[in-house]
């Protein structure tokens, strides 16, 4: 099961301004915090529902035992699919009882299943955030980073994790709780991002301002509202969405680069580049530092540009952006063997790379017509 898929890398906030324990909510309770909040529950179901056939589901796959028996082998029987069938889908975000019906959706869609299926069974469980997740992928001028949930339960004076990516072994370092208003938040956002990615950015901006409704210091869902509000040409509104982001969390690298391209394309090139450089990019996705390696090549500076792209493809030795990008550094610094090399490594991953294509013909047209000696690789 692969990370789950949002617009920006999640912020360490407050899980809630209210002292008031709102985990595990009845059906009732969620929905009076949810209107409160003045979101009407038709334009954001409770992603956490149990229906009667789930409660049946998990009683059965779960077994006997004590709670910990019962949540892992909860865990396994979702995992097999002879017990149960799911299909993994990284862009259908689905609320519990819809992946249980449907048998289909995203990491989400799944952690929220086992969390909604083990509260039917009367075991508080909830949803985490790992923190400091940074694969990303790029839609256009836009970052999409996705990040990662997990359930969490505490117990015994600790805190046993749930984790639906099978390619992750390690405990993670760092998580942050969250409580049902979070988690339909979270939701929301998801929801958003899937609307932005197939083209309908006008309800995309709907599900975004629902989910800063809910959770008012969620950074990720003001940046993602400023994203979708670009896309409607909602200028000064986008702005103020980046602006509402960066008061919670000044330095994130992912909102600032957005946001700088929100500058760009409004002809403010000063105000960009001092939006790019204040991002720290200790934390910041591949594609953050790619973006900021174009801003260094675009202003004749490759070495620089070259650094940038070495850190994002030491992230992700897998990412055909990256090889591609230290290609066109090679390239700028006349080193065309090593670019070449670098180019083919970009097919490898994605046959499909037209950037990598496209500049691999370029570098063979060159050499066969003799007009530009390519340096020896370094």
């Amino acid at each position: 099961m692969k990370p789950l898929w949002m617009l920006l890398v999640l912020a360490t906030v407050a899980c809630s301004s209210t002292s008031r324990n709102l985990t595990n909510l009845s059906s009732e309770a969620w929905d009076f915090e949810v209107r409160s909040r003045g979101v009407d529950p038709r334009e954001a179901p409770n992603p956490l529902t149990i229906t009667e056939p789930m409660r049946s589901e998990a009683l059965r796959i779960a077994g006997h035992g004590g709670i910990l028996e019962r949540l892992k082998q909860l865990q396994i029987s979702l995992f097999d699919s002879d017990t149960f069938p799911f299909s993994y889908a990284s862009r259908v975000t689905l609320t519990a009882a819809e992946a249980f019906h449907r048998r289909e959706g995203n990491c989400l869609s799944f952690t929220n299943l086992f969390v909604a299926m083990s509260r039917s069974m009367g075991v508080p469980v909830t949803t985490a955030l790992v923190l400091r997740s940074r694969a990303s992928e790029k839609e256009g001028d836009l970052i999409v980073v996705n990040n990662h949930v997990i359930a969490v339960f505490a117990y015994g004076g600790g805190t046993e994790f749930y984790d639906f990516d099978r390619t992750r072994e390690q405990r993670p370092a760092a998580i942050k709780v969250l409580d049902d208003m979070w988690i339909t938040a979270l939701y929301l956002n998801n929801r958003g991002a899937d609307e932005l990615r197939a083209g309908h950015p006008d309800v995309a901006v709907r599900h975004f301002r629902n989910a800063v409704k809910l959770a008012p210091a969620f950074a990720p869902a003001w940046g993602n509202l400023g994203v979708a509000l670009r896309r409607v040409n909602e200028i000064p509104a986008a702005f103020q969405a980046y602006e509402r982001a960066l008061a919670i969390e000044p330095d994130n690298p992912t909102v600032l680069t957005n946001l700088a391209g929100l500058y760009r394309s409004t002809g403010r090139e000063p105000e960009a580049q001092i939006a790019l450089k204040a991002g720290r990019v200790s934390g910041a996705s591949p594609h953050v530092l790619l973006m900021r390696g174009d801003l260094e090549l675009a202003q004749g500076r490759p070495e620089k540009a070259l650094e940038f792209y070495r850190r994002a493809r030491r992230l992700n030795s897998l990412l055909p952006d990256a090889w591609t990008a230290m290609a066109k550094a090679k390239h700028a610094l006349r080193k065309d063997s090593t670019a070449a090399r670098y180019l083919k490594r970009a097919l490898e991953l994605d046959p499909d790379a037209a950037d990598a294509r496209a500049l691999l013909d370029r570098i063979a047209d060159g050499r066969a017509n003799g007009s530009r000696p390519a340096r020896p690789p370094d």
